[in-house]
This record gives structure tokens, sequence and C-alpha cells, in this order.
């Protein structure tokens, strides 16, 4: 059996904090802090993780709906873990949640530098909608976040 298949997709918990925390900073050079990961546990937010065979996490989500719109704040993968699929398993189930709970529209922003998350984002029906100068900070000084945005 193929690894991929044996993952689960579980809710993501406050207690999960400082494991998605510690897969973030791995990640990314310019993380996000514990507060605005503690901050996403609100009314509008949902949240899962996506664990190995084993029970360890090695990706989640952040998204919040707003009525029928999606936002994408935050999708990641463990560095050691990136390539196996595990994007596509997270980016699947977010649109497949987002549609369950009503959803009809869905808008993320990244870094224009992030090559392959724009792929993964292009493979899902997302298209550049707009551009915000300098949104990012970078080891340039600012980097543009691209818009994007699908319909499900």
């Amino acid at each position: 059996m193929h690894k991929a298949a044996m993952n689960k997709v579980e809710l993501l918990s406050r207690d999960d904090i400082v494991a998605v925390l510690r897969i973030e900073q791995a990640a990314n050079s310019y993380p996000w802090t514990e507060a605005a990961f503690a901050s996403s546990f609100a009314d509008s937010y949902f949240s899962y993780k996506l664990l190995d065979y084993a029970g360890n996490i090695v990706g989640f989500y952040i998204a919040q709906l707003i009525l029928e719109q999606l936002e994408l704040f935050n999708i990641c993968v463990a560095p050691t873990q990136q390539g196996k699929g595990y994007g596509h398993i997270l980016m699947q189930h977010f649109l497949k949640e987002g549609a369950a709970r009503g959803a009809t529209e869905v808008f993320l922003e990244v870094r224009s530098s992030n090559l392959s998350a724009i792929a993964l984002y292009q493979r899902y029906g997302f298209t550049q909608t707009g551009l915000r100068k300098g949104y990012y900070v970078s080891s340039a000084g600012k980097e543009d976040a691209l818009l994007m945005s699908c319909t499900l």
C-alpha cells in the first residue's frame, strides 16, 4: 500500500500548536508566530493536520470561511516530508471541506518566489487575480504577494 494512503487528516487543536510551529519554522524563512497560530482558532476558522502512518504531524492547513468565501491562510508540509504528495492531500481536503461547509469562492496569497506552491495552486484551478507589492518581508527586503482565487 502506498504510504500516502495511510495518512489521516484530523482537526487541528490548540494542543498541536507546538508541533505545527516547529514544522512552520523548519519550512519557512519568515514563519508564523505562536500567537498567529493561537489566534486561528476563532469561530470562522477551520484547520486540519495531516498525520503519517505513525501518527506524527507532517503538515497542516489553516483556513477561514466567511459566508461563501473561503480563504487559505497557511498550508505547510515539513521539509523532510516534502515531495511525497502531502501538499496535494492537504489541498484536496481543504477544497472538499470548504465546499462541504458551503464555500463557492476560494482565495489565497502566496510569495511570488514560491514557485512550487504556485504550481500546486494552479493544478487545483487557481489563477492569479491580483498583486500586493512588497507585501512579504524577504531577504531582499520586500517581496510581492500574488493573489489567487478559484471557484468551487
